[in-house]
């Protein structure tokens, strides 16, 4: 990964960490994102993907075809505190 997608990683990660063990819709994930490192939608969509890929979240279908819902899970957790 970039430094640049690191960076947003990051955010993403600390985003859904805030959370609480909550779940994020990805358009409201990408709103939060952007706040820490003012990421475009593609750019957050390719890392978001990459975090997936990466085994940190967990993806959850949402009920009546709204996309994701996603959150940190323990591999996540932990790439977290190496970002940091």
């Amino acid at each position: 990964m970039t430094a640049r997608e690191i960076k947003i990683a990051k955010s993403i990660l600390q985003v859904l960490h805030d959370l609480d063990g909550g779940q994020a819709r990805e358009v409201s994930l990408h709103g939060e994102a952007y706040v820490l490192c003012q990421c475009s939608r593609t750019e957050f969509e390719a890392v978001l993907h990459l975090c997936d890929v990466n085994g940190w979240l967990t993806g959850v279908q949402a009920k009546l075809g709204q996309g994701k819902k996603w959150s940190i899970n323990d591999q996540g957790e932990a790439a977290l505190l190496e970002m940091a």
